[in-house]
């Protein structure tokens, strides 16, 4: 198939695949069904069609296509257990006494109750309720190696560098090196706030860190109402619009089966954009919508003309750092003052704030570093387990179920694009600062900076991004934003 049709069918391919997953995610769609999606496009996947994409890698959009063939081929060979791993989990129920919840509605509540009893038994249901979906995980996470093997890659890891260019085992390093240097200031804090909630820290599960840093407080200054007039007028100083002008939907009502998480489907970029979440008010939920927002942004204001590959394709870390970007306003004295209106912000908060950045960098940390494992030979897969729990327990300061090692993995290390957007997204608010100043969020000229680089889509790199910007990416400016006090 010549590269232009290729790519046309792949556009199409992509915005079937979205749209299936947004409606599954978003509760009006109690399926998923993306064995169909993939017959409907096989003519993409074939093994020929393959190993021709990835024989024509010469230049960028060659890159791109080949990364999207390879993983969307290993998507369509499993896609009979993504969709029965999928339906099971959405099928799930967990009981607490006379209640009982579904498995999405549990990890909801999960982090919101203040009950440590009744946390202690929603977190048991939830891993026993992924246990038994862990047979299907295992299986399709074995059918990523034998794929990886078939298409005469070492194991599924060897696949993963080769396709995306990444040194995601250099980048492995890095990670041990920042989670050691780390280590000290984030237990000390960890701890701190664990002795603040009456939590013995030596005996917190994650549940009991999720309460610490998600519990809902400072609700009054976060009210779900003020969550769309805020966003609305960030983008209005940034001379941006939040929906109307650039084909953003948002779903915002609460649905039984809607995934807690909120996220971001763009489904034609630029054109058909969807935030999806479940607001019930609070500063967590302002965060997530933002990253969401930022997500949505970026994919609104890319370029219709360049080719689909550097529209839908290219770096994933480049759209993290965008989404980074505007999550963090949530977190500014600047931005709480002049948007929230808030004539005092407590110490506390901002403290809490950078905690759970904290928290979330080193959890990714701690995830790249068992995938490298998870994925770099034969080794059982169930022998994992305890893995898992060993490295993201220690990252994280606290005791982890394992039997969340495989629910808790993303396909084709998107972890290691989310570590390199926060190192991007750290560059890049220097950048803003220094050029617009701590009020650059106001500025037309940073809006216009913004949308200058997110008409670019996905055709750069991360690297290439700051690189044109005069930035020297590196994990240094992450590292000191993470541990000088705020």
């Amino acid at each position: 198939m010549d590269t232009a049709h290729y790519m046309q069918r792949a556009e199409e391919f992509t915005a079937r695949l979205n749209t299936e997953e947004r409606l599954h995610l978003s509760g009006l769609k109690d399926t998923f069904e993306t064995e169909a999606v993939f017959d409907e496009f096989q003519d993409l996947f074939t093994r020929d069609a393959i190993l021709e994409r990835l024989d024509h890698r010469e230049n960028r959009i060659g890159r791109y296509l080949a990364e999207f063939a390879v993983h969307n081929y290993i998507g369509q060979r499993l896609s009979h257990l993504t969709d029965s791993v999928a339906n099971a989990q959405n099928a799930a129920e967990v009981r607490v006494g006379e209640e009982s919840l579904s498995l999405c509605q549990a990890l909801g509540q999960l982090h919101q109750e203040p009950d440590r009893s009744l946390r202690r038994a929603l977190e048991e249901g939830v891993a026993a309720a992924l246990a038994q979906q862990n047979a299907g995980r295992s299986e399709r996470i074995a059918g990523q190696r034998e794929i990886a093997r078939e298409l005469g890659f070492t194991h599924y890891l060897a696949l993963c560098e080769d396709i995306s260019g990444l040194p995601l085992r250099s980048l492995g390093k890095q990670m041990a090196a920042f989670l050691d240097e780390t280590e000290r200031t984030y237990r000390s804090r960890i701890q701190r706030a664990l002795q603040g909630a009456g939590i013995d820290p030596a005996d917190a599960t994650d549940a009991d860190l999720r309460w610490v840093l998600f519990a809902p407080r400072y609700t009054e200054s976060f009210p779900c109402e003020r969550l769309l007039p805020a966003a609305k007028a960030t983008m209005t100083k940034l001379g941006l619009s939040l929906t109307a002008r650039n084909g953003v939907h948002l779903d915002l009502e609460q649905r039984r089966g809607k995934n807690p998480r909120p996220f971001c489907s763009p489904v034609r970029v630029p054109g058909e954009v969807w935030v999806v979440a479940s607001p019930r008010g609070g500063w967590v939920d302002f965060l997530s919508f933002f990253h969401e927002l930022g997500h949505a942004q970026h994919f609104a204001h890319t370029y219709p003309n360049l080719p689909a590959p550097c529209r839908l394709m290219g770096d994933d870390a480049v759209g993290e750092a965008f989404a980074f970007l505007l999550q963090s306003l949530v977190l500014q004295r600047e931005w709480l003052r002049d948007v929230m209106g808030a004539d005092t912000i407590p110490s506390s908060f901002l403290e809490l704030g950078q905690l759970l950045d904290f928290w979330y960098v080193r959890r990714y940390g701690g995830k790249i570093l068992y995938e490298l494992e998870l994925h770099s030979g034969d080794r059982p897969v169930a022998e994992m387990a305890p893995r898992y729990a060993r490295l993201l327990g220690r990252a994280m300061g606290i005791r982890l179920a394992p039997e969340h090692y495989l629910f808790d993995v993303d396909d084709r290390f998107y972890c290691a694009s989310y570590f390199r957007g926060w190192m991007f997204d750290a560059c890049l608010r220097r950048y803003l600062r220094e050029r617009f100043g701590r009020l650059w969020f106001q500025s037309a000229q940073a809006g216009a900076l913004l949308r200058s680089l997110w008409r670019r889509g996905k055709q750069l790199t991360a690297e290439e991004l700051a690189d044109d910007l005069g930035i020297n990416l590196c994990i240094e400016s992450l590292r000191e934003r993470l541990v000088t006090d705020p």
